[in-house]
């Protein structure tokens, strides 16, 4: 009797109550929206560097246009520091996105266990188990390659863009001290932002149902 209820312990989750077709709608829902999440933050992703690298050329065609309607060049510094700012305001609604999806998966691959099935939350993620990573060198570079990295790399270099911007201009400071100084946030930029990323998705969850995992493959 105590092993049967100790085993029914074992076994309820929070879906585990639902009929199959509640199951079913839940599923398709959330994986609708993690679709539509994921389609929002690739747009996102694709139309910042193009905006970005237009803006830089209309500030570049000012500072060169006729002397009539001449852009102080102090003026294009300030909206390269500013822009620089937005950017990183971006990356904070960026860094929400990152975590609801981490969320979606984590809801997506408990409804795919209750439902004992392997769909793309038990397959499509950053553990890259399917046969095609196996490998000491393939798995781990596979691994690395993911949404955090990208989006990182993405805004940083974007940030750095308009950093050198600003520094080139609202500062005056020599061009190519402004190279190695960009350089140098967006190495810093990325390293912050990627460690800070990993640390918010690192969830203790997982290290409570593996815990709780190890305890009922022991009883």
């Amino acid at each position: 009797m105590e092993a049967n209820v100790s085993n029914e312990k074992h076994e309820r989750s929070p879906t585990s109550g639902l009929q199959p077709s509640y199951l079913t709608t839940a599923y398709t829902e959330l994986c609708r929206s993690n679709q539509a999440l994921h389609d929002f933050r690739m747009k996102l992703l694709s139309l910042l560097p193009i905006a970005s690298v237009a803006g830089l050329l209309v500030l570049g065609k000012s500072l060169t246009s006729s002397p009539q309607t001449p852009l102080q060049p102090e003026v294009v510094g300030y909206i390269g520091i500013f822009s620089g700012l937005f950017t990183l305001a971006l990356f904070g609604y960026e860094v929400r996105s990152l975590l609801m999806c981490h969320d979606l998966y984590l809801t997506g691959a408990a409804l795919e266990s209750n439902m004992a099935i392997e769909g793309q939350f038990t397959y499509c993620n950053e553990e890259r188990q399917l046969a095609c990573y196996e490998g000491a060198v393939k798995r781990p570079l596979a691994c690395a390659v993911n949404d955090k990295i990208t989006s990182c790399l993405v805004y940083s270099l974007v940030f750095a863009a308009w950093f050198w911007v600003g520094l080139r201009y609202a500062f005056d400071v020599h061009p190519t001290k402004c190279v190695y100084c960009a350089i140098g946030i967006f190495v810093l930029v990325f390293v912050l932002s990627s460690t800070f990323l990993q640390v918010l998705t690192t969830s203790p969850k997982k290290k409570r149902h593996r815990a709780k995992a190890a305890t009922t493959g022991a009883n």
